[in-house]
């Protein structure tokens, strides 16, 4: 089965669009170490996550364990209605372009409204739009996805808490445009020649 991921989307449009970086990971080639400017913006990403999560009084901590204790993890504490889940796993098996795939992605946050919950995303990124920053509108809608394969139930909200502190909603499309962006993905992901980039 295919594993395809939320940060796929990262890989394919950032710093701009490239077949290539996709198909270099799906034959799987290692990327170098990260350099010193981008482990800088790691920890600045890093501290203003820390600093969302610092304004919730009560959380659900699920970044440590194997990706299937995450994801069990992760339904539980929805089940229970817990209010903040912290980088939280939701997980699914879907047929792209005639291909199995296992879809997963890892939100920052899952915060509880009522009787469901809105997806959280905290990003450095300023501007969150389809012209600046594309893979963060696919990366959330896949979540939003994800969420309403795993409950049955639409997310209350899609939200990005930006570089600038402020919250910005990003509209739920029920998954479509995320989809197709994978269907590309994995005709370079699966490709037995090197795309031109």
């Amino acid at each position: 089965m295919l594993r395809l991921t939320a940060t796929d989307f990262y890989i394919y449009l950032r710093p701009s669009k490239c077949e290539l970086r996709i198909y270099l990971k799906g034959i799987g080639m290692v990327e170098g170490p990260p350099g010193p400017f981008a482990e800088i913006l790691f920890k600045l990403g890093d501290r203003h996550e820390k600093a969302h999560l610092a304004t919730f009084p009560e959380y659900a901590d699920l970044s440590k364990g194997t990706i299937q204790e995450r994801i069990n993890r992760t339904k539980h504490e929805i089940q229970k209605g817990t209010p903040v889940l912290y980088q939280a796993v939701l997980r699914s098996e879907h047929e792209l372009k005639g291909i199995a795939c296992e879809i997963v992605g890892e939100p920052d946050f899952l915060v509880r409204q009522e009787n469901d919950y809105i997806i959280c995303d905290s990003k450095l990124s300023r501007r969150i739009d389809e012209k600046d920053h594309p893979e963060i509108l696919r990366q959330l809608e896949i979540y939003g996805w994800l969420y309403e394969q795993n409950s049955r139930k639409l997310p209350i909200a899609l939200h990005v808490h930006s570089g600038s502190g402020d919250i910005v909603e990003v509209p739920y499309d029920g998954g479509v445009k995320a989809l197709e962006f994978l269907e590309e993905i994995i005709t370079y992901k699966v490709s037995k020649s090197e795309p031109f980039s």
